[in-house]
């Protein structure tokens, strides 16, 4: 058991943001660095460099794709290579498997 972590709760709070984040890009429509923010509760400097671990230790290739015609940070993330992840099992595992608040039921 990982330090830290207490029997029943899942992985530890750095891992647990690493797969909210996989979760994440792989099923919201189109995810911008706002929408990854809010969906999984990372803030946003923490939400950046876990993109670049994703890039580095996952082998993940992680492209943000601007938008046309606008100026600044507007666009989303796309995902072109998971690396080491595999994508399907990952989706089954974590939707089954992430913690939930206290009196959410599972489905």
């Amino acid at each position: 058991m990982a330090q830290g972590q207490e029997h029943g709760q899942g992985p530890a709070k750095d891992l647990r943001r690493k797969y909210d984040l996989i979760y994440a890009l792989a099923t919201l429509p189109k995810p911008d660095i706002q929408l990854l923010q809010r969906t999984t509760d990372i803030p946003l400097s923490t939400l950046k460099r876990q993109l670049g671990i994703l890039r580095s230790d996952f082998g993940m290739h992680i492209e943000f794709m601007r938008e046309p015609g606008k100026r600044g940070g507007s666009g989303q993330y796309v995902v072109t290579d998971w690396g080491v992840i595999e994508k399907n099992k990952f989706l089954l595992f974590w939707a089954n498997e992430r913690p939930r608040p206290r009196g959410a039921q599972q489905c």
